[in-house]
């Protein structure tokens, strides 16, 4: 499996820029007068559930908005000397957005790539999931295949005057303790809408301050109660998916949507449902894209949410940035499977404390090994570890027939290498590759030795039991090994956040409680390590504020308070001096007076650069910190190696031991010890922002077109062609760019709907591992009414043909020319023709060819004649009595012709006289007497010419 970079390979053309903090692209734009577009919701490449919120800025009134070949022009309205449109039936895959002149020529043009709303946008193939959505606490209805919905949900709460959030009458009442808020100055009421659905496998929500009754929320007119900014919310722990979870990171917020924002979160943002920050980024921009497709553009979005919240918010803002454009940290931590080292060592060392080898230890030379505040804070930790283990990593949602063990090895293995292995990889078992924080060489207590806080012996003895788990979760006397290459995806892809991507230019404030004393793994340590590696990546912490407090839940709510009104203000000044730039821009934009430092019990706040060195600050001498077992083994501040190099230890690192000692040493160490001033085995830089891990190659298509003739009656045939092996192709076609109900084959007759109507096409080439492509072939002339003409009359020399045109379009000029036996005959363009002799033996057709401004010139033709005979009437020769013989001498006729005769009494057959002779009867007395002949000859018309003369019998 390749990691494919988005930005880089789906759409090499699109350079993603970040406007008004809203992700998008540079338009396409045409020569002369600029037209650009851009699509406002979402990146281009990253459109999900067929649609989008799209800017159209200096188009001409007259111009037409195309969507993959749709006319979405009626969708825009005027917004801010723009045009904001929401578009949507985008096809699954790339299509494109464009701008014509009235008269069809391109002014501008933009590719999307639209993904399915139930997922994968840029994570890759999508696991097992199970569904949560139709049951408590969500009870949203019948969910399908993908664990989606048939509709939203919406529902109104209140806050009550008295604090606290109630649900709001159905009956239309007003209750009277409904409360109130102020945004952007005006009192609104504190009505909280909130929305429940289905958006990438996850049930989102989504609440803003809007009164029931009042016209739902437009993208063209900002509700009053909404101050055009978003706060998007993150859940904490860490857990193994499969399922689709029950909480989400919380939107009814006092804090936040009493300023007026809106809120959104999703279950697969709470990492103890999803551990998985690659979706729970695409799920978090999948939500935005929502809200603003509903609400309108946003200003600017902030994250929120501690612990693992905050850890989300680090990762989304420096893998996938303009998700976020400030983060606002709380007991956070860098990543996930760093501070997953901590739960792992724990595990060992509490299991080996728990053996006779570890007995006697005393509480003091375990924290000395653990480098924690308490001998209690090991055990928080082992929690950590169990998304490392499949036998403890399944939610009880997950069936225990579904889960893996060593009876069912077919089974879901509830670990975070298998549940991202899209970004690990996976071995030959199809195991994700082993992305455990590796142990070998890690000499546990070393700084305790060194500091003579423990024996040679507890050391050696320690070292020598604490041994590690396997694939499977089981603990081993080996220590733990984790898989190189699995390693370097790992900082590749910045799953390892060394804060290199895009927390270069996102402002962080981040605030912390001090539980150092309680026990509590959300140490001060993990602010220090936050800010080692932005010091690590940029060389200044410009962009990153830490402020820590006492662990008061008071104090804390009111720090908070502080953080989030610094964070707006810094997000304001950014916004004034162009939006999101350059790192200099946002430190530049950075308020005035914002710093690093802590307060104390009483609230007062103590300016003091974050140092974790200096033990003896104010900050630190009332907030002292501690660190981990890795790190007193010896690993740098940073935290940022999963797996050491090795080097054979030297005995002069240690303190004086005898052979047996120094034996033991290094059979505990076989392969050497820990070099920790070399980087992690395995280290890479990051590969950029924006990474994909799922199919990014579109489909080539090219040679899109139409062939035949734009008239009523007329097959045309879709023309497209894809280089690759086994694509297939489908089709759609339009009518003055509106699509046709049922037309989706290859070929389309058009009938008498579509008279005067241009037509377009728009094929989709689809296959296997590739994105699908469509385009849209050019217009073909207005359909045209052309009939084939007929003609009238008998080809016989002396004769004359009419050509019938039948019914063309109105207002088209029709021309003739008349064909002998193929060969256009010279002067003959009328609509009648004189047979003469130069015809006789030759077939006759005629050609109608229309033209009419706007349409094809359309040629159609007759079916050709019988051959043209020579057929002239004869006489009759006879004494007119009866009892006397007529004869009937016929005219000239086609040499072969055939000839019968039918004698005639006063134009009427006389019954039985059909022979060249008639002898006159005395019932002919006082009648005319006639004959008809009547001459047949293959491929010729039969043709009957009465006598010139008629014989009166007297």
């Amino acid at each position: 499996m390749n990691i494919r970079n988005a930005r880089g390979l789906a759409c090499a053309a699109i350079a993603a820029v970040m406007v008004a903090g809203v992700l998008s692209a540079p338009a396409a734009t045409a020569a002369g007068k600029t037209v650009s577009i851009e699509v406002l919701s979402s990146r281009p490449d990253s459109v999900s559930g067929g649609d989008a919120l799209v800017e159209v800025r200096g188009a001409a009134p007259s111009s037409r908005i195309l969507a993959a070949g749709a006319d979405v022009t009626d969708s825009f309205r005027a917004s801010g000397g723009a045009l904001l449109g929401s578009v949507d039936g985008l096809p699954l895959g790339a299509s494109e957005v464009v701008v014509t002149s009235a008269k069809g020529h391109e002014a501008a043009s933009l590719q999307v790539i639209n993904h399915p709303a139930s997922g994968p946008v840029f994570t890759g193939p999508q696991h097992p999931m199970y569904c949560t959505a139709s049951g408590a606490p969500w009870n949203l209805g019948a969910v399908d295949e993908n664990c989606h919905v048939a509709a939203p949900v919406v529902s109104y709460r209140y806050r009550t005057t008295a604090g606290q959030f109630a649900d709001y009458p159905t009956d239309g009442s007003t209750p009277a303790d409904l409360a109130g808020a102020t945004v952007d100055g005006n009192e609104v009421p504190y009505i909280v809408r909130i929305e429940r659905g289905t958006i990438n496998r996850a049930v989102y929500e989504t609440a803003v301050l809007h009164e029931p009754g009042a016209a739902e929320p437009t993208p063209w007119e900002r509700s009053p109660g909404w101050n055009g900014k978003l706060a998007y919310t993150f859940g904490g722990a860490c857990g193994v998916g499969y399922w689709q979870g029950t909480s989400t990171g919380g939107v009814q917020n006092d804090l936040l949507l009493s300023r007026g924002y809106a809120v959104a979160s999703a279950t697969f943002n709470v990492y103890a449902q999803n551990c998985n920050d690659v979706t729970s980024a695409e799920t978090a921009m999948m939500v935005k894209e929502h809200l603003i497709e509903q609400l309108g553009p946003v200003t600017y979005t902030i994250g929120s949410g501690p612990s693992a919240g905050t850890m989300q918010q680090l990762l989304v803002s420096n893998s996938y940035p303009g998700i976020l454009d400030g983060v606002l940290g709380e007991v956070g931590y860098p990543d996930e499977r760093s501070t997953t080292i901590g739960g792992h060592d724990c595990r060992g060392l509490l299991n080996y404390w728990g053996s006779p080898a570890g007995a006697g230890w005393t509480d003091a030379q375990k924290m000395a090994v653990t480098g924690h505040a308490t001998p209690n804070t090991c055990f928080g930790f082992t929690f950590f570890d169990g998304v490392d283990d499949p036998n403890r990593g399944c939610s009880p949602a997950i069936p225990v027939a579904d889960r893996w063990s060593p009876t069912n090895p077919d089974g879901l293995r509830c670990t975070i290498a298998d549940m991202v292995k899209n970004v690990y990889g996976t071995d030959e078992q199809g195991r994700g590759l082993r992305i455990i924080p590796d142990n070998v060489g890690v000499q546990y207590g070393l700084d305790a030795l060194q500091d003579g806080a423990i024996t040679l012996d507890q050391f050696l003895s320690l070292n020598q039991s604490i041994g590690g788990m396997d694939i499977d979760g089981n603990r081993t006397a080996a220590r733990s090994e984790a898989s190189v290459e699995a390693i370097e995806r790992a900082y590749a892809t910045g799953r390892i956040n060394l804060m290199t991507g895009g927390l270069e230019t996102i402002p962080v404030i981040e605030i912390r409680n001090y539980t150092d004393p309680t026990g509590d793994f959300h140490e001060r340590y993990r602010s220090a390590i936050i800010r080692e590696r932005m010091l690590n990546a940029w060389g200044d912490a410009g962009t990153h504020v830490s402020w820590t407090g006492p662990n008061d839940f008071q104090r804390t709510a009111e720090i908070r308070i502080l953080a989030l009104t610094q964070l707006e203000a810094w997000l304001d000044n950014l916004e004034a001096a162009g939006g999101p730039g350059d790192r200099a821009r946002t430190i530049a934009a950075r308020p005035a007076g914002l710093v690093d430092g802590c307060y104390d019990a009483a609230g007062a706040f103590i300016e003091e650069v974050l140092d974790y060195d200096d033990a003896g600050s104010a900050c630190n001498t009332l907030y002292p910190y501690h660190s981990q077992p890795r790190a007193v083994a010896g690993m740098p501040l940073a935290t940022d190696i999963l797996k050491c190099q090795l080097t054979e230890p030297l005995r002069t690192d240690y303190p004086a031991m005898t052979d047996d000692q120094w034996a033991a040493l290094t059979g505990a160490f076989p392969g050497g010890v820990c070099d920790w001033t070399q980087p992690s085995q395995g280290y890479t830089e990051l590969e950029g922002t924006w990474l994909d891990f799922g199919e990014t190659d579109i489909v080539p298509l090219a040679d899109i077109g139409i062939s035949g003739s734009a008239s009523v009656g007329s097959q045309l045939t879709a023309l497209g062609s894809s280089s690759t092996p086994g694509a297939i192709l489908s089709y759609q076609w339009f009518a003055d760019d509106e699509p046709l109900v049922g037309a989706t084959s290859a070929t389309f007759t058009p009938g008498a709907d579509v008279v005067g109507k241009s037509l377009t096409v728009r094929v989709t080439a689809s296959a296997e591992g590739l994105v699908s492509n469509s385009l849209v072939s050019d217009r073909t002339a207005k359909v045209a009414l052309a009939a084939s003409p007929t003609i009238v009359g008998v080809p016989v020399v002396g004769g004359k043909l009419v050509a019938d045109p039948g019914t063309w379009t109105e207002g088209t000029r029709l021309e003739y020319q008349w064909f002998a036996d193929g060969v256009a005959l010279r002067g003959k363009q009328g609509a009648t023709l004189k047979l003469t002799p130069v015809h006789l033996h030759r077939s006759i057709s005629v050609t109608v060819t229309g033209s009419l401004n706007g349409y094809e010139t359309i040629a159609r033709s007759s079916e050709p004649t019988l051959k043209v005979a020579l057929a002239t009437a004869g006489f009759v020769l006879g004494l007119p009595i009866p009892g006397a013989t007529a004869t009937a001498v016929p005219g000239l006729w086609t040499r072969g012709t055939a000839l019968t005769y039918q004698w005639l009494r006063d134009g009427e057959p006389i019954a039985g006289a059909t022979g060249k002779t008639y002898r006159f009867t005395a019932a002919d007395r006082r009648h005319s007497i006639s004959v008809a002949v009547t001459g047949t000859l293959a491929g010729y018309p039969t043709i009957t010419k009465e006598s010139i003369n008629a014989l009166r019998v007297r």
